[in-house]
């Protein structure tokens, strides 16, 4: 009889990435469900992934557990058995900066070619990792280039008003594993239907969405092993994490951008209604609207994104913690809203 182990989510297991298991391999780790209050063994270590149990364990309707004890395990099977392409990383030492700001000035003239909605979604989400990516590798000699994103933004927004837009519409082509370029369009995706469905003006929905797609722009500066970092961070380590709000609108300011609402909503992503959030620790009605929206679409997708340290929540874990987890830290009327149109 399977075992249960009496430990709520978030303290002693993390989930992982199932598409890291391979057939006929032996994992020497237990992977848990969730059960209630707890979890209960799926596949015991020391268990040769056969055809039936490599079905079951990769069901992505199930959301696969490790110890957090046995984490390095997993990585150690992950990193032996996953075999990585480099064909991103090639792809990203081609990007031209001045040509993906060509791209992106041309992107209506692009998406008028096109007739199904979700390709203009996806050209849009392609478009701009592709101009952040080039700006990142460029961020020492060249500013956001707001003008080419404005062009995005204002595109998506165009859709999002033209169609019912859900996550159904895009979620196929999002990209699982985190990288800085992909969080922030996924980010602006999530902010636009928000902003939508709550029924702000244009204009509005499109700063919002510009917000979003630039508001963790300071994580660039950041060292890439402190992001990565699977263990608990060190007090310093934390304040270092945190300066990435501060360097966020730094970046946005050198760039031109002078609009206080936008700015203000990148400034207050990471506040929290209950004033535990930073870097002023706001409370409550003092966090504006923008900030607000961008908070609950940054949390979900940190939950739904394969991280280094850990793998990604399911749609439907992710939107369960949010309604648990933060109903007294994050606005429940946009939680509610996103997680309506995840289908």
């Amino acid at each position: 009889m399977a075992k249960v182990i009496k430990i709520f989510l978030n303290h002693g297991f993390t989930p992982i990435n199932q598409n890291v298991f391979k057939l006929g391999t032996t994992i020497d780790f237990d992977c848990y469900i969730k059960r209630f209050n707890g979890f209960v063994i799926l596949i015991e270590k020391g268990t040769l992934l056969d055809e039936k149990i490599y079905k079951k364990i990769t069901n992505h309707n199930l959301q696969i557990y490790v110890e957090n004890k046995s984490y390095t395990k997993y990585k150690e099977y992950s990193l032996q058995h996953h075999n990585a392409s480099d064909d991103a990383l090639e792809k990203l030492k081609n990007l031209n900066f001045d040509d993906e700001i060509a791209h992106c000035n041309d992107i209506k003239q692009i998406l008028s070619s096109q007739a199904d909605t979700s390709e203009k979604l996806k050209i849009i989400y392609e478009s701009g990792k592709n101009l952040l990516n080039a700006w990142i590798l460029k961020k020492e000699e060249k500013v956001i280039p707001l003008e080419a994103l404005k062009s995005l933004v204002e595109s998506l927004v165009d859709i999002m008003n033209q169609e019912d837009i859900t996550l159904s519409d895009f979620n196929g082509f999002l990209d699982e594993v985190y990288s800085l370029a992909a969080h922030l369009v996924k980010v602006s995706f999530f902010t636009a239907i928000i902003a939508n469905k709550i029924k702000l003006d244009i204009s509005d929905q499109q700063n919002v969405s510009l917000a979003a797609i630039i508001h963790d722009v300071g994580k660039c500066d950041l060292d890439e092993s402190l992001l990565d970092k699977p263990d608990f961070l060190t007090q310093a380590e934390f304040k270092a994490i945190q300066a990435h709000v501060v360097a966020s609108v730094k970046f946005a300011k050198r760039s031109g951008l002078k609009d206080r609402i936008i700015l203000n909503a990148i400034k207050e992503h990471h506040e929290r209604l209950d004033g535990s959030g930073y870097p002023h620790a706001l409370v409550g009605k003092r966090i504006g609207q923008f900030g607000m929206i961008l908070a609950v679409c940054d949390v979900f997708d940190a939950l739904i994104t394969q991280k280094p340290y850990r793998g990604a929540y399911s749609t439907f874990n992710a939107s369960s913690l949010l309604r648990d987890e933060y109903k007294n830290k994050l606005d429940m009327k946009y939680i509610n809203i996103l997680i309506k149109n995840l289908k």
